[in-house]
């Protein structure tokens, strides 16, 4: 038997369940499961081999255009998630191995990732609480505001990133994309938090009201960047998301000026509809409510939804 995990947490998703089972859309299907088999893979954080090569790649690729402070922490990670496969083949080449030493390697290979997550969830916990009784004042503290903004781009970017990449890349590259996935999507959720924290006096956070009959849904791919289209592959020019917080809340958060700026924080029912079409087009398997009514609708209006929208990667190959 595999382990199962979690690239969404149960504590956040426990706003759309009763009894720890929510109704469930995926692949044209409504099902009622329990939160504990949603949003989860056998093995999702496990650490690959990475390669002379795949680790070049990272440091070309995305550490040397980082910001400077965080370098060192990026091959620091890449050390700490190439130790693991380096100490059972030297272990394995000492002819010392035992059976007990390789299971204990193994155990650090498919968790320590996982581990590293989890603390990053428990740390945005409060936050979440706090958003859904109304309360921004922990953004006044600034290390509760920079654990916030790297919480919420882990969200934006773990799913995100590998839908992404799916569309777009070359089966040989995307071999070594998902050999790389998992240093890389801590590097990219690093490198947007910080730009957010950075940036947090520039833009706005918004808390919505829903008092409609219609929930607020949410998906496995729970931040969205709303400025952008479901089907772009390419580098977004702007960066406002939409995080739904409950059936009756969500957050915004806006540059100046966007178009997205609410005329008032209690949402109309036509504003809550199109938030959960783009919820559910954005998403990475599967799209969450309280109301199976709700994901009937959506799951009637989606198709149609989506051809609204251009590919820019389907563009691309067009050309």
């Amino acid at each position: 038997m595999g382990k199962l995990q979690h690239y969404v947490p149960r504590f956040y998703l426990r706003s759309w369940a009763q009894d720890e089972k929510i109704y469930c859309l995926q692949g044209n299907q409504i099902r009622h499961p329990n939160i504990r088999g949603v949003c989860a893979e056998n093995y999702f954080y496990r650490l690959q081999e990475l390669s002379p090569e795949d680790v070049d790649f990272l440091r070309d690729g995305i550490i040397k255009d980082s910001p400077n402070g965080l370098k060192a922490s990026y091959e620091e990670l890449v050390r700490a998630f190439s130790l693991p496969y380096l100490a059972k083949r030297q272990l394995e080449a000492s002819g010392l191995a035992t059976p007990q030493a390789i299971a204990e390697i193994d155990h650090t290979i498919i968790e320590l990732n996982e581990r590293l997550h989890t603390s990053i969830e428990e740390d945005f916990r409060p936050f979440l609480v706090a958003m859904i009784s109304g309360d921004l004042s922990f953004l006044e503290d600034v290390r509760n505001a920079a654990m916030f903004y790297k919480g919420l781009a882990v969200q934006y970017a773990r799913t995100n990133h590998i839908k992404q990449t799916k569309l777009i890349m070359e089966p040989k590259r995307l071999q070594q994309y998902l050999r790389i996935a998992n240093p890389l999507v801590h590097m990219v959720a690093s490198n947007v938090g910080l730009s957010l924290f950075a940036d947090r006096e520039r833009h706005k956070i918004v808390l919505l009201e829903n008092s409609t009959s219609t929930p607020f849904v949410t998906a496995d791919q729970p931040a969205i960047n709303i400025a952008t289209s479901p089907k772009d592959t390419k580098l977004p020019a702007k960066f406002e998301l939409y995080y739904p917080l409950s059936p009756t809340k969500a957050m915004l958060l806006l540059e100046p000026h966007s178009d997205f700026f609410p005329a008032d924080s209690s949402v109309p029912e036509t504003s809550v509809y199109l938030y959960n079409l783009r919820m559910a087009a954005y998403s990475y398997r599967q799209v969450f409510s309280i109301s199976p009514d709700v994901l009937e609708s959506i799951r009637d209006e989606l198709v149609a939804y989506m051809s609204c929208f251009s590919s820019d990667a389907l563009d691309e190959r067009g050309k």
